[in-house]
């Protein structure tokens, strides 16, 4: 039975104010974590100052104080109802902190084993190289690899580390200052096509694959695509041509969020004229009314699943379930104002998700990748692990 609940004021890795909630039952104290994005869907729920949500909290926590930590889908069930629209009454920030610390409670600590995930793993697509909104010189706002070479989990986490390191060194050797942006991605000087040629030749000495982020909606405006670092300016049917030549000319594995949010019809036309993860994450928001959609119109073949664009977990599992009969490639992902709460490692091996967007440098990113490794230890003395399959 669920005691109380703690409300705290935390900073995530930018420096931001967010929230961590402590659920207390007789069988311990069961805590998470909000993380913050900065690049967000318009369909996301709506999150509120932690000044605000601090001032009902005490009213608030009265009504979930007598509920079975165990039956974490009628806390959600609760939480969806008292919350609102997009959760604007409570914030989409305290639901979600909320919904994942009774699912720990739950689970006893160990989510990955109360889902049911135990002996296959993800593979972590590491963001290597940033722009965007996240900071970087290009409008592109990942530069992504996918370790699909290696055949462990411990192999996949070095070799991204590994190749985040040798495009630091590429840089250095050559004088061409660098830096890091909100996600610990490296930045510097220089257009996407550069950019893609040093990360596809690095990647390809350890055998992993390149993909982007293309996060577009940030630079739709008025019908057009902006591109202010190159000069371009395109329409839909420019965007899908400049994307398919990406896609083809640097042999990409994985493109995300290449068209506008609500463009469910050029994500379908991208899907069927490339051979790649063509994945949704503005366009979904981990919203199983938006994911009918994309399904009807077989708009992408890959899904970003972020617990606090669902509000809660059982909202997320909904959407995930749907993916998953479908055979779309799930991604569950990190937010760029990140903590240190490991819960997406949990939730991608409990899952049995195929990739897990977790980032590569900086505490709050190596958290998730440190969680990974934990798992994949303490599973592997039990018995035979091994890598998921990609389709």
């Amino acid at each position: 039975m669920i005691r109380d609940l703690e409300l705290t004021a935390i900073l995530n890795s930018r420096g931001e104010e967010t929230v961590r909630v402590t659920v207390v039952t007789e069988e311990g104290r069961f805590s998470s974590d909000c993380p913050c994005g900065k690049s967000r869907g318009s369909a996301e729920p709506v999150f509120l100052p932690v000044s605000r949500i601090s001032g009902f909290f005490p009213e608030f926590k009265k009504n979930l104080i007598g509920f079975d930590e165990t039956d974490f889908e009628s806390v959600d069930s609760f939480l969806e109802e008292f919350g609102g629209e997009r959760f604007s009454k409570i914030g989409g920030n305290l639901s979600i902190a909320v919904s994942q610390a009774v699912l720990k409670a739950a689970a006893g600590g160990d989510v990955y084993r109360f889902l049911g995930g135990r002996r296959v793993f993800p593979y972590p697509l590491g963001n290597v190289i940033g722009g965007g909104v996240h900071g970087g010189y290009t409008e592109i706002q990942e530069f992504l690899v996918v370790p699909f070479g290696s055949e462990t989990l411990p192999e996949a986490v070095r070799t991204n580390v590994e190749i985040w390191n040798a495009v630091r060194t590429y840089l250095e050797a050559r004088g061409i200052p660098w830096g890091r942006n909100d996600e610990g991605a490296i930045t510097f000087k220089a257009g996407y096509r550069k950019i893609l040629e040093i990360l596809c030749s690095v990647a390809e000495d350890y055998g992993a694959g390149v993909g982007v982020d293309m996060a577009a909606s940030t630079v739709f405006e008025n019908g057009e695509y902006r591109y202010p670092s190159s000069g371009k300016v395109l329409d839909p049917g420019e965007q899908l041509e400049f994307v398919r030549d990406l896609v083809r000319t640097f042999n990409l594995v994985y493109v995300e969020d290449p068209f506008h949010e609500e463009d469910f019809s050029s994500f379908a036309e991208l899907t069927r004229s490339v051979k790649c993860v063509v994945c949704g994450d503005d366009l979904f928001v981990t919203n199983p009314e938006r994911l009918e959609i994309g399904l009807n119109l077989k708009s992408a073949n890959g899904i970003i699943l972020k617990p606090t664009q669902a509000g809660t977990v059982s909202r997320l599992f909904k959407t995930e379930n749907l993916a998953r009969k479908k055979g779309m490639i799930r991604v569950v992902s990190h937010r760029s104002g990140e903590t240190c709460d490991p819960f997406i490692s949990d939730l991608a091996v409990g899952t049995g998700s195929e990739l897990v967007k977790c980032g590569i440098m900086g505490g709050e990113r190596v958290s998730k990748a440190n969680r990974l490794l934990e798992i994949w230890e303490r599973e592997s003395e039990r018995g035979r692990v091994r890598m998921v399959r990609v389709r």
